[in-house]
């Protein structure tokens, strides 16, 4: 899937992500993260690597469970390379951005809002609310959610939960 682009970017590219692509998905979210200091001093990797592995396999598998019915995962590619991943929740009243990392190397070069921008595009042509929670941990991300007109409207005890209209 490709979406026109808001902003000019660098051939930025969004595939359904499959089975063989698991293993990147969990790299991603495990290098971004670590990037960013942002793993607790008790982080198991291996346990951390299983769990994801194994939520993500349902994802993209062929059958999913009825949680993810509404639920596409991408793989971000830039100039045919792999470099991120996007997960984002179609459900019939509204739209959820559920993950979206890239590699360091492609952060900090709008990439992220370019495609934070498709998001929002998307869910307002569709005419739905778009939704997107951030983990507290994480204030550089939420600073660019609400940058982009996302604003607060729930929280638990690890994430923010923002919707823009």
């Amino acid at each position: 899937m490709s979406l026109d682009p808001v902003t000019p970017q660098p051939s930025v590219h969004l595939r359904e992500a499959t089975a063989h692509d698991v293993g990147f998905l969990t790299d991603v979210v495990l290098v971004a993260t670590v990037a960013q200091g942002r793993v607790p001093e008790d982080f198991d990797e291996h346990e951390f690597r299983s769990g994801f592995s194994a939520w993500t396999a349902e994802q993209v598998g062929a059958v999913r469970p009825d949680d993810l019915e509404h639920s596409t995962t991408y793989v971000i590619e830039i100039e045919g390379e792999r470099a991120g991943r996007l997960r984002v929740v179609r459900a019939p009243d509204h739209r959820e951005l559920a993950g979206i990392q890239l590699l360091p190397a492609h952060q900090q070069h709008g990439i992220g809002t370019h495609l934070v921008e498709q998001f929002l595009v998307e869910a307002r042509a569709a005419g739905l609310p778009a939704r997107i929670s951030v983990e507290k941990d994480n204030p550089r991300a939420r600073a660019l959610y609400e940058r982009l007109g996302f604003a607060k409207v729930g929280e638990t005890e690890a994430e923010v939960q923002l919707e823009a209209r």
